[in-house]
């Protein structure tokens, strides 16, 4: 996946053969990414992504704020993320 400009950081999601972007969620008042990410077993990856700024760039990139989680369901990523900010 090319890099671009998406919510005021440089996006450079990494996708694996047969990974496709299955529901994504900013949230401006975090400055926080919600992405879920279809696996090809069917198996789900939930992450959620924060800025991160780097020394030779000007433009933070998005980058994973923890661990990623794998879920089954977008039930199951919908309550790791909220856990996640509640944490």
């Amino acid at each position: 996946m090319a890099w671009k400009e998406k919510y005021g950081a440089i996006w450079h999601v990494t996708l694996r053969e047969g990974d496709a972007v299955l529901w994504e969620r900013y949230l401006p008042e975090r400055d926080l990414v919600m992405l879920v990410v279809k696996r090809p077993d069917g198996s789900l990856s939930a992450s959620v992504l924060s800025k991160g700024h780097d020394p030779q760039w000007r433009v933070p990139f998005w980058g994973d704020a923890g661990v990623p989680a794998v879920v089954s369901t977008l039930g199951d990523a919908e309550s790791y993320f909220e856990a996640w900010l509640l944490g």
